[in-house]
């Protein structure tokens, strides 16, 4: 969808005929930079009733501050400076994911106020992080640790929960909140056609003290990355013919994205009700570098043309929540979950001296699935005794759909298929004294493609004193297919590539230990450190595989091939002191991997060093906060499978670092300048894929940013009853 360049005036209009309109007599608000209380953090939202979660597992928060500092709009502006996330973009596709100790997108586990989040070919694994815009975000808990026994299969590395605001802030009954974002990408910005161009705005109202309902949108324009590229409309003639020098096109190509949102929060007695409905829009078209250079029959002149694509993906999602009290401190939740997702596949010429689409290939639904989702569980079912409790719950999870490339003929063939989930699961609490406590953990998963599987947790917490703790988690590494490897169908005269429903779930063995200390140095002053260890050993972990299909062609498909040991050590500091903030986190990690364990190709563990660093500092006179993020991302390392044996590739090292300052300039209007990617990072070079069963071939570089860009953001509330 594109929406008319008109709409980036009319929304600027808009918003400075609203702060015209303010009073101009309110007062200066009081210090909103100032430091919050250094309290341990205490999860709200769907995990307030899930007490062994702070209990059994290390958790960090970003607050609304954090994501403000930096002016954040999606979930990818964000997680790019946590030590221990890396996030990984695809220019071609704009999708950005995510891996976590180690693991892809495909190990973490993604949730929206306790929900799974749907995806191209799965639910809450795998999730384009660009994708979850963070204006309606109250904050973001990161959980660290194999959680498949709470949160279920593909939650080996952790789980990333999105909370949404819920109510308003003081005592007013109406909020209308404003923002717009301008940013370049690279040195590239106009006010329409280059850069990221960024619109909010959210209407809250106050029924009752007990109900609140809201409701907004947002648009994120980004148009891209030229880079050396000259755009759609680009073509080389000399001498009345066309030269193809590659130059057509851009080398981040640009994303639209569209989302609107309404929540209602109610209370009932003690009884909390929470709906969410969001829709979301992404289209993101492709440029062909290569230029069809033909002549005009009947003038003989150039009519150059290329074959373009978009890609257009649409997302519906119905959450509900419902939290309270079942009989005295025994509480309860329900989670309930409808959601759509449909990804539409066009292929068309383009005439580029026309400027407009001559014909259409292809312009089909090329991905689709629907998803029923629910969950419950009890906590806090023994109240009576401090020595033992338990918590038991279940999940189900339906997914109807399909996944292929839609071209031409065979398009019509594509069989939708059905993924079912039956979950049920407990913890035991064992607090054995004081200081030492077992949480024994199972969840029975039947699934309709693999059958029955378990999946196990043993986690222990021992507190030496209130500020030494030790966190424990042992337990199984599990992660089931996903809808593209078991259903993935792509077959034409050209291709044969399909998923493999016979595949078994990955399992193997994930540690995890946690120590933490907390030095009080005054009573606005402190210093937090912690040292962590992690391991994972996947085995039968499923990679793609050349083999041959009933009439002896080539068949890419997927298989339970390899292994897969994952150690790290992680020591990160923390120090809170009056107006200064700072971290200092490094992690030092090896992987070894068995490419096809059926022949023994192995590795020795490969390590790297990642560094991350962040400062900031708030000036109450002025009502500024400065801050700035420096992330050190050191050479890392893969075997992969060529023609000619086990390789190793390499990416080389690089640094990240932004800086941004903001300031309140009335009590309602804030405003946010900043620079990301200030070393301007644009491609790191990296050593060539091989190809083969396991590899492809690659370039001799990666892109990992589109160079130093600036931003400016202008947030205002209106606050009224």
């Amino acid at each position: 969808m594109s929406l008319n360049k008109n709409t980036n005036l009319l929304f600027l209009t808009f918003f400075f005929s609203v702060i015209g309109l303010a009073q101009e007599s309110k007062k200066q608000e009081k210090d909103s930079l100032s430091m919050q209380q250094l309290d341990e953090v205490v999860l709200t939202g769907e995990s307030k009733v899930m007490s062994l979660s702070k209990k059994l597992f290390s958790v960090g928060t970003i607050d609304q501050q954090d994501i403000a500092k930096v002016a954040g709009n999606n979930l990818a502006d964000i997680l790019n400076y946590n030590l221990n996330i890396t996030v990984t973009p695809n220019p071609s596709t704009g999708r950005s994911t995510i891996s976590m100790f180690g693991l892809d997108g495909q190990y973490v586990k993604v949730l929206i106020d306790g929900i799974p989040m749907a995806s191209d070919n799965g639910m809450g694994n795998n999730i384009d992080i660009t994708q979850i815009n963070l204006e309606d975000v109250e904050r973001i808990e990161i959980v660290e640790g194999s959680m498949g026994v709470l949160y279920g299969d593909n939650a080996v590395a952790g789980v990333i929960n999105i909370v949404t605001k819920r109510g308003l802030e003081n005592n007013h009954k109406w909020q209308l909140q404003l923002s717009v974002q301008e940013e370049t990408v690279g040195s590239e910005y106009a006010l329409f056609d280059e850069g990221r161009h960024i619109q909010n705005v959210k209407l809250s109202h106050k029924l009752s003290d007990k109900t609140s309902v809201a409701i907004g949108g947002s648009r994120n324009d980004n148009a891209g990355f030229f880079n050396g590229y000259q755009g759609k409309n680009y073509v080389n003639i000399q001498d009345n013919a066309v030269v193809n020098d590659s130059l057509r096109g851009m080398e981040w190509n640009p994303k639209e994205q569209l989302t609107a949102y309404g929540n209602l929060n109610t209370s009932i007695g003690k009884h909390n009700i929470f709906y969410k409905i969001q829709y979301y829009d992404e289209s993101v078209p492709v440029y062909n570098h290569f230029v069809n250079g033909r002549l005009d029959s009947n003038t003989g002149m150039p009519n150059p043309t290329a074959l373009d694509q978009n890609f257009d993906t649409e997302r519906v999602m119905n959450n509900l929540n419902i939290s309270g009290p079942l009989k005295g401190s025994t509480v309860y939740n329900l989670s309930l979950s409808h959601q759509t997702q449909k990804r539409y596949y066009k292929q068309f010429v383009y005439n580029i001296l026309q400027q407009g689409i001559e014909s259409v290939n292809s312009d089909d639904l090329s991905q689709s699935s629907e998803i029923w989702y629910s969950k419950g569980f009890v906590s806090n079912m023994v109240p009576d005794t401090d020595f033992f409790n338990l918590q038991l719950g279940y999940e189900f999870n339906h997914q109807t759909g399909f996944d292929a490339i839609a071209t031409g003929e065979y398009s019509s063939d594509v069989v939708e298929n059905t993924l079912e989930n039956y979950d049920f699961f407990g913890v035991m609490d064992f607090n054995i004294n004081d200081r030492f406590s077992l949480f024994p953990g199972a969840r029975f998963t039947n699934n309709s493609q693999f059958g029955n599987k378990l999946i196990w947790s043993l986690s222990s917490t021992y507190d030496f004193s209130n500020t030494f703790k030790v966190k424990a988690v042992f337990g199984s590494a599990f992660r089931a297919p996903n809808f593209e490897e078991l259903f993935f169908y792509f077959v034409d005269s050209n291709h044969n590539v399909q998923g493999n429903p016979n595949l078994d779930p990955e399992d193997g063995l994930s540690v995890f230990l946690n120590v933490e200390e907390k030095f009080r140095l005054s009573d606005s002053s402190m210093l937090k450190t912690a040292l962590k260890t992690f391991y994972f050993d996947i085995d039968g972990k499923i990679a793609s595989i050349i083999s041959t299909d009933d009439q002896d062609r080539n068949l890419f498909t997927f298989d339970n091939v390899d292994r897969s040991q994952i150690l790290g050590f992680s020591l990160e500091n923390s120090l809170m002191m009056n107006r200064w903030q700072a971290s200092l986190g490094m992690t030092y990690m090896g992987e070894s991997t068995t490419i096809d364990a059926s022949e023994g190709i192995s590795s020795d563990f490969l390590w790297s060093f990642n560094l991350q660093s962040a400062l900031s500092y708030s000036i109450p006179s002025i009502n500024t906060a400065l801050s700035a993020q420096l992330k050190y991302t050191g050479r890392s390392q893969v075997v992969l499978s060529g023609t000619d044996g086990s390789v190793v590739g390499q990416t080389d090292d690089f640094t990240w670092m932004d800086a941004s300052a903001r300031t309140n300039i009335t009590k309602d209007l804030s405003l946010t300048l900043g620079a990301r990617n200030i070393f301007d990072i644009v491609r790191v070079n990296a050593s060539d894929t091989p190809t083969g069963a396991h590899g492809s071939g690659g370039a001799p570089s990666r892109l990992f940013g589109n160079g130093r860009s600036y931003y400016l953001k202008l947030l205002y509330n209106l606050n009224f009853n």
